[in-house]
């Protein structure tokens, strides 16, 4: 997991060309008012998905983890929180389904938060557990970008 500014994307471009491109993506005007859908950049290998919501008490959550891309998360606007944890404390909720790469997991009694908001960017390799979407103080509208790469 790596949490960082935005304006500082350019010194992750050593973790391949796939992740600097999708670190890129992040400070382009077309890119941040894009309207909520999914726009592919290289094909099912590189692609961005924009979403609008209400964010969650963590109360509602699961964890969550992919096996096959990896993700880059980034608010154009409101702010939330995401919970992060290792793998081995969690307990399974729902089997990996191969065709949506996603598993859900129990969340653990204690975990980190991580506070995501415009002008920052998470990312979460394949088999990080974490779990998006939740309210910081109070319920919030958010407008996210989450660059998915394949890294399989």
């Amino acid at each position: 997991m790596l949490l960082d500014q935005i304006d500082s994307a350019l010194m992750y471009g050593g973790l391949g060309e796939r992740v600097a491109i999708g670190l890129a993506l992040l400070s382009e005007e077309r890119v941040l008012q894009s309207p909520p859908g999914r726009y592919e950049v290289q094909g099912s290998d590189l692609f961005f998905v924009v979403d609008e919501y209400e964010t969650k008490p963590a109360t509602d959550g699961q964890f969550e983890i992919h096996r096959a891309y990896l993700d880059i998360q980034a608010l154009v606007s409101g702010t939330e929180y995401i919970g992060y944890t290792p793998l081995d404390r969690l307990i399974e909720a729902q089997p990996y389904d191969e065709q949506k790469d996603l598993a859900f997991y129990q969340p653990p009694p204690q975990y980190s938060r991580l506070a995501l908001r415009p002008g920052l960017f998470a990312i979460f390799w394949p088999h990080e557990p974490h779990m998006p979407c939740r309210t910081v103080d109070t319920p919030c509208r958010v407008k996210k970008i989450v660059v998915k790469i394949r890294m399989e």
